[in-house]
């Protein structure tokens, strides 16, 4: 099979987590995630454990990449799984950091298809 999505909808904002296919929702360490807001802004985050990235970096076959790790719209999250992810995002949204947490993407143009 593929990947799978995995949507969570909360009062403020949905959520589509991007799931690999031998991917555990409920234990998750590296994962993608399209945040939708009531107006329709849309955010993207890559949300990491601290132990999926040392795997990712040990994981690297050359020296640049196992010295360093970038993601431009990463998150670091001490617990894995969806669940613990969704508990960060619904907290920055109480807490009106949600949006500087997240990487805004542009609008969608009516030419986009889905």
């Amino acid at each position: 099979m593929g990947d799978a999505l995995h949507l969570v909808r909360t009062p403020h904002f949905d959520a589509v987590f991007m799931l690999g296919e031998e991917d555990d929702e409920a234990t998750v360490e590296d994962v993608d995630v399209l945040v939708t807001l009531e107006d329709g802004r849309r955010f993207s985050a890559t949300f990491l454990t601290p132990a999926a990235v040392v795997r990712w970096m040990d994981s690297e076959t050359r020296e640049y990449e196992r010295l360093h790790f970038q993601c431009p719209d990463l998150v670091i999250t001490r617990h894995a799984g969806v669940a613990a992810m969704v508990r960060v995002l619904v907290l920055a949204w109480e807490h009106g950091d949600l949006t500087s947490l997240l990487s805004e993407l542009e609008p969608s143009s009516p030419d986009d298809d889905g």
